[in-house]
């Protein structure tokens, strides 16, 4: 879908501000409640691009393979946490506020929903300043949401009520809230002119060696180490049409936009870390990697040879088993296929393993977060040995690269991606990640191409191409 569709609405903000103080009232006191908000009094007829909702959303994540599109604008809310502070931490905040929040009758793909992620590791120091806003963990709970689905568009708003709070001033803040929603005119401009500069190929290498000597002593399985690549152009980011570039090239991703000030985080990624949605868990287990051929028939025999590697399968096997058993103790009822599948996208192919189960009474999807990150197939394993190799070999700052992302509703349902394929823009500089895994037999040129091969999507989609 690129166009959106709206008609006049004889809502007025007046009403809406009656019913979020109906909602107040049941509650006696201040507290945020959300109502259903008429799409026309967003737009006019005309219609929307969702290029441009993309170009204006506090925050997005987009299932393209589903025709799912959420967009995020203003924040309701705003929960984080400065360096040092583990993600268990948000856990509680999050609940306390989805306890205390009220909603009225709203469209399901609506419904009001806390958006977003947390740094790899919270004990790394912040190397990069671009990253110190960020937090060790950020949730926000947007004031509108605007969902997109097969065709059919609904929207909310929420608003933090107080009490004393009169009808009038109340439709004050409906308006302010729904004039956020400020969408871009004219056409789009030029995709930037990057220049690319790192990784540093030779540290990499080094790192590499360094891990093979650690793992063949028996300190570790499996490590994964990232590298990051620097662009700078004189020209600003084109936000927008690197989150279209991503949605139109990779489908089957999770495309997320994060804009925080003059920063946002971006990407695609492949993997599921872990969903919850009525009563259902599931994660995407990935991890094995080759290129595409340049046919379908060659695309068939590298993904024989993917399939038959007993390194890539034993990477992948380990991801799984992790998988299995860190679900087991939150999930009956799991289901685990015995063998991995191919996922193709653009330019590359996965091994991948869908994992399902039913969740025990109780069990929120952050319950499930928490188990589950890191996963060995950004980690690596066992996850405490791995965890410092990473610390003392990579030499940079992952920030948000390969933590959660993702969002979770009132209910305590929700998804959550693994931050891969992405790119942090701020400035005029983008940083961008990538990894790979480093086992016995690895091989540190092999493990460098892969990491390339993983930092091209980001690089075409950031330049336009």
């Amino acid at each position: 879908m690129t166009e959106i569709e709206t008609a006049p609405s004889r809502t007025s903000a007046l009403d809406l501000a009656g019913e979020l103080l109906a909602l107040r009232s049941r509650r006696d006191g201040a507290g945020l409640a959300t109502v259903a908000l008429p799409v026309g009094l967003l737009g006019s007829a005309a219609g929307w691009s969702v290029r441009q909702l993309r170009s204006a959303a506090t925050v997005s994540w987009e299932q393209p393979s589903e025709d799912l599109h959420l967009f995020g604008f203003g924040r309701a809310l705003d929960l984080g946490s400065a360096a040092g502070a583990p993600l268990a931490a948000a856990a509680p905040a999050l609940r306390e506020a989805a306890d205390e929040h009220r909603s009225g009758d709203v469209a399901p793909l609506a419904r009001p929903r806390f958006f977003g992620g947390a740094r790899f590791d919270a004990s790394a120091p912040h190397l990069e300043h671009a990253w110190e806003a960020f937090g060790a963990w950020r949730f926000v709970l947007p004031e509108v949401i605007v969902a997109l689905h097969g065709g059919q568009v609904s929207a909310s708003l929420t608003l933090a009520v107080r009490p004393q709070q009169t009808r009038e001033d109340v439709a004050s803040a409906v308006a302010g809230a729904i004039a956020r929603v400020a969408l871009p005119s004219g056409p789009p401009a030029g995709p930037p002119r990057y220049q690319r500069t790192g990784p540093d190929a030779s540290h990499w290498r080094s790192s590499v060696l360094q891990a093979l000597g650690e793992i063949a002593d028996g300190r570790y399985g499996k490590v994964v180490l990232a590298l990051q690549a620097r662009c700078h152009s004189p020209t600003p980011h084109d936000v927008s049409g690197t989150l279209t570039a991503l949605a139109d090239r990779y489908e089957s991703c999770y495309v997320f936009g994060y804009r925080l000030g003059d920063s946002s985080w971006v990407g695609a990624s492949p993997e599921l870390l872990v969903s919850l949605e009525q009563g259902r868990v599931s994660a995407l287990s990935l991890a094995g990697t080759c290129a595409r051929g340049r046919d379908a028939e060659e695309d068939e025999e590298l993904a024989r040879v993917l399939i038959a590697s007993e390194k890539e399968r034993s990477e992948h096997d380990m991801v799984v088993r992790a998988a299995r058993e860190t679900l087991g103790s939150l999930c009956s009822d799991l289901s685990v296929p015995d063998t991995p599948r191919i996922l193709r996208m653009t330019g590359i192919q996965h091994l991948q393993t869908l994992i399902e189960g039913r969740a025990d009474p109780g069990v929120d999807v952050l319950d499930a977060l928490l188990a589950m990150h890191p996963t060995p197939a950004v980690g690596g394993s066992p996850r405490e040995p791995a965890l410092d190799a990473i610390a003392r070999l990579e030499g940079m700052d992952r920030g948000w690269y390969a933590g959660p992302i993702g969002w979770m509703d009132m209910n305590g349902e929700g998804a959550f991606a693994v931050a891969l394929r992405a790119a942090l823009l701020h400035g005029r500089e983008a940083l961008l990640y990538a990894g790979a895994g480093v086992v016995a037999g690895s091989d540190p040129d092999r493990e460098l191409a892969e990491a390339e091969l993983k930092l091209r999507p980001l690089l075409e989609a950031l330049r336009g191409e």
